[in-house]
């Protein structure tokens, strides 16, 4: 599997370094498509360890509002790099601080819940 990633991650490399020179516009889309084709490659894979991990929760007895939580974190970590990195290469690096700033954010807002249930067990606990 890690072949064919790592191939179809040259491929798309040097396609957009060949593209560049001449419709800089389509590198970045050779390099946004590269991007899609490398996770639509990995979902399967992707929902496997999902499956895994609400299975593990369940039998471990943890909520799984905190494991969907820490899914939707994970996530948009990796959704916010991947946006950024593409802004990025599009030479947008104003815009790609604006996107990571956006994502950390969201994960703030995301975590919330989960922080203010850690405090309401700290103060439960303390006497």
């Amino acid at each position: 599997m890690i072949i064919k990633i790592i191939a179809i991650a040259i491929v798309g490399a040097v396609l957009s370094v060949i593209l560049r020179q001449y419709k800089p516009e389509y590198a970045i889309g050779v390099a946004v498509a590269c991007g899609i084709v490398l996770l639509t490659m990995l979902k399967d894979d992707i929902a496997a360890v999902l499956a895994a991990l609400r299975t593990s929760a369940d039998v471990l007895g943890i909520d799984t509002v905190y494991i969907n939580t820490l899914i939707k974190i994970v996530g948009v970590a990796y959704l916010t790099q991947f946006g950024a990195s593409v802004c990025e290469d599009a030479g947008e690096k104003a815009i790609a601080m604006k996107v990571e700033l956006a994502g950390r954010l969201v994960i703030v807002l995301l975590s919330a819940p989960v922080l203010l249930a850690l405090i309401k067990l700290i103060t439960e606990i303390l006497p």
